[in-house]
């Protein structure tokens, strides 16, 4: 097609010669060859425009609009005992499979609007979880945003902006285990230019916060009324202020999540504060949530469970980096009830074995201690140790 043109163009330059030649001499006077280039030079103008069209209308050029990322994790783990709720019984358990499977694209469909998918299969493997390790959209997401331009839009299934479960270790910290919100949504944003700040309000539908709690696994539980119907109106919202300090190497946020419950609201609310110090390779974490109300449960219509995390994480040398992390669990329940989680600690370390940007290989190990509380006169344990291993691949 293109050097049909270019013919074209070739044969149209050789008509005009043969015509100047054949015209008498004083035909083409004085200043007519000029515009003879002039139309010459827009004909190539248009040809390179038509080629120009033609290679952004081929697949090729999508190539710089698509970015794919991913994940495979694939752990080992150790339980020092397989039932909490029988002290006399301390049989150990073991297993090996794969925690994520996680494929990423990225479109940009234009300067300001970008489209995510995220495909995911968890613990692949794994004999014990009752998770299916079927695959399935973690994230599906449309992101309009001009630059220079303080409001943006982004609507879709992702985890929602309440929390930032900040981690440096192989299991998720316990404000992410209560408190995340993975729903599709509608963000409205708004960034002012000052101190970095980030202003936002989400819209959602479903009740996710209070039944989170206890699908964590602590032993909190929460019944309903057998007469409540969920609501099924978009309800749901989600408040969040966040301030990017100190060329963004330190965070404060405040989040706010109101949901429809039986007999009335579950209202949460949460701070994060993280700073990393680059120099020196040192990242310092906290996150802190807590109910403020609560449906009126037929167990204990009073608790207001809260949860909170402090952690460091240190790079030692370039590619070693270790962890800490203290984790506290409060069901806000008079007495002990067995299998409650009280707290727990953990220490981790990471090898960066392989890196090439994007690609990262990392060989990770954990070691965690968790604390319950147990009845008195009960048969449950009250500690658990557990030992965590990870080869991990990201790109």
């Amino acid at each position: 097609m293109r050097s049909g043109r270019k013919e074209v163009l070739v044969y149209f330059c050789a008509v005009l010669c043969v015509v100047s030649l054949a015209i008498p001499g004083g035909a083409f006077a004085e200043g007519t060859q000029p515009d003879l280039e002039r139309r010459i030079e827009q004909l190539e103008k248009r040809l390179g425009q038509y080629e120009k069209d033609e290679k952004e209308m081929l697949p090729g050029a999508w190539t710089d609009k698509i970015t794919l990322n991913g994940a495979v994790e694939f752990d080992y783990t150790y339980q020092d005992d397989s039932d909490l709720a029988d002290n006399s019984v301390n049989d150990s358990t073991s297993d090996l499979y794969i925690d994520t499977v996680e494929l990423g694209l990225g479109i940009a469909f234009h300067e300001a609007v970008t489209g995510s998918l995220v495909l995911k299969a968890e613990n692949v493997g794994d004999s014990d979880s009752t998770t299916s390790d079927d695959i399935f959209v973690d994230e599906a997401i449309i992101t309009i945003q001009q630059e220079g331009f303080p409001l943006y839009f982004v609507g879709g299934k992702r985890t929602q902006p309440f929390g930032f479960f900040n981690n440096h270790l192989i299991n998720d910290p316990i404000t992410q285990d209560c408190y995340e919100v993975v729903k599709a949504g509608a963000t409205v944003g708004y960034t002012p230019g000052i101190l970095n700040m980030d202003i936002s309000l989400t819209a959602y539908r479903g009740e996710t916060l209070a039944d989170k709690v206890e699908e964590a696994g602590f032993g909190f539980t929460r019944d309903k009324d057998a007469a409540y119907t969920e609501d099924n109106d978009v309800s749901s919202f989600i408040a969040n202020v966040t301030a990017y300090c100190l060329n963004e190497c330190m965070v404060f946020a405040a989040y706010f999540d109101s949901e429809p419950g039986d007999g009335g609201n579950n209202e949460t609310a949460g701070g994060t504060f993280s700073y990393a110090i680059e120099d020196i390779g040192l990242t310092l974490d906290a996150e802190y949530m807590a109910a403020l109300e609560r449906e009126n449960a037929s167990n204990d219509a009073e608790a207001k469970e809260s949860a909170w995390f402090v952690g460091a994480a240190y790079k030692v040398i370039d590619p070693v980096e270790v962890a800490i992390r203290y984790e506290s669990f409060d069901d806000d329940q008079d007495g002990d009830q067995d299998e409650h989680l009280e707290n727990r600690y953990s220490l981790g370390v990471a090898y960066t074995l392989f890196e090439k940007d994007p690609f990262v290989c990392n060989l990770m190990g954990e070691y965690r201690k968790s604390n319950y509380e147990a009845a008195a006169g009960g048969s449950a344990d009250d500690d658990l140790d557990e030992f965590f291993a990870r080869v991990a691949i990201y790109f």
